[in-house]
């Protein structure tokens, strides 16, 4: 029997049945076991053997920053893909939960569907007062300019703080034009993917 062998099976019989082993190859190519893990990592990496010597895991030795860029990369594409399984079967989860035909998803939709079209209808509604007192405004200092006269500036500003608000209110209503077009997207998304779970007896 070897010594490396002797001393494996004399650390294994020495052990508490919970304890492990770690073997790794040191500097000098020479083959280490003991109860304890190596104070720095091993060019090799290090294997930790359970109380009847079987492979319980093992570390990773050194990596070129190369290397060590590509396993990154690799581990944030399993991060994302594990985190995408996740988010799919918590929204599996939710649309079982939540509904038991499409026509629910139809239902919500259509509720969802008419707060977002009511801002909508607000924003325009504000949009054409303050267009109509742009309007005169302007319509003041047109009149203002024809006859080469002075633009105040209370007049111009009242007229810039309109032109504002006017581009902010179309901002804000092509913003809800885009969250009403996702609703419908994400609703026709909810409705086959219910199906999928649910079999035809969800139409």
């Amino acid at each position: 029997m070897s010594a490396r062998v002797s001393l494996l099976a004399a650390l294994l019989l020495s052990l508490p049945a919970s304890a492990a082993i770690y073997k790794w190859v040191d500097e000098n190519g020479k083959v280490q076991y003991s109860d304890k893990p190596p104070q720095q990592q091993t060019k090799q990496g290090t294997t930790r053997l359970n109380e009847r010597g079987m492979v319980v895991d093992k570390t990773e030795g050194y990596l070129t920053p190369e290397q060590r860029a590509v396993k990154e990369q690799e581990l944030a594409k399993q991060r994302e893909r594990e985190q995408k399984e996740l988010d799919a079967r918590r929204r599996d989860k939710a649309l079982l939960n939540s509904f038991a035909k499409t026509s629910e998803i139809d239902t919500l939709l259509n509720r969802n569907l008419e707060q977002v079209q009511a801002g909508i209808q607000s924003d325009r509604s504000r949009q054409e007062v303050v267009q109509k007192r742009l309007d005169e405004f302007q319509a003041k200092a047109d009149k203002l300019s024809a006859a080469k006269k002075p633009i105040s500036a209370d007049l111009q500003e009242k007229i810039d703080t309109r032109k504002a608000e006017i581009a902010k209110l179309q901002q804000d209503i092509k913003q809800k034009e885009g969250e009403a077009a996702q609703l419908r997207e994400r609703a026709e998304q909810d409705k086959k993917r219910l199906i999928e779970l649910r079999g035809p007896s969800a139409k």
